[in-house]
């Protein structure tokens, strides 16, 4: 399955009875909107807007939901994520490290007791991802990563970082007269 993540949405029908109907319309659009377009920074409208492919599925609440891969070769980096609407599940494939602070985010190092607290990594908890999609910690490799994050707000932060971490998203800067002409200028000759 590489189905783009908008045909998949418009192939789906979640009935009305469906009591989750709402929180997966929700997270449609997060990732269609938001997500998509966060990883699509700099490239044309077009680009960023078929940008998320559904590569895989698993069921959560007895809805489909999609497994979804967003390709940035030009920045040498991927992203697979899931929502089983009690968390996302995240793999960053990235041929740079991701040197952003993530601790706040979710467990960037494995657990020293993963008899008692268990482990988020674990491939049981990967619903619907590959199992070549599935790595270790953060702090055990910085270049290619799972995570277990809890919440859209904080999954976002996470994209964001690494995007940044990677120089994919510049600093926002006010512009002078100067070199607002000078960029204009560089645009017409590129």
């Amino acid at each position: 399955m590489n189905t783009v993540l908008q045909e998949w949405i418009s192939e789906q029908l979640v009935r009305d009875e469906m009591l989750w109907k709402g929180a997966y319309a929700s997270q449609m659009m997060f990732l269609r909107d938001r997500v998509q377009f966060l990883i699509g920074a700099g490239l044309p409208f077009g680009e960023s807007a078929n940008l998320a492919r559904v590569i895989s599925t698993h069921r959560s609440k007895s809805i489909d939901l999609p497994v979804v891969r967003l390709d940035r070769p030009d920045l040498g980096i991927s992203f697979v994520m899931r929502d089983n609407f009690y968390d996302w599940k995240l793999t960053v494939l990235s041929t740079r490290p991701i040197d952003a602070d993530l601790a706040g985010l979710f467990f960037t190092e494995p657990p020293s007791e993963p008899e008692y607290t268990g482990d988020e990594l674990h491939s049981v908890y990967f619903e619907g991802f590959p199992p070549e999609l599935i790595r270790g910690y953060w702090t055990q490799n910085k270049c290619q990563w799972s995570a277990s994050i809890g919440g859209d707000h904080a999954f976002w932060a996470t994209l964001f970082l690494c995007m940044r971490s990677i120089g994919a998203l510049p600093d926002r800067r006010y512009h002078t007269r100067e070199s607002h002409r000078r960029e204009l200028a560089e645009a017409r000759t590129a």
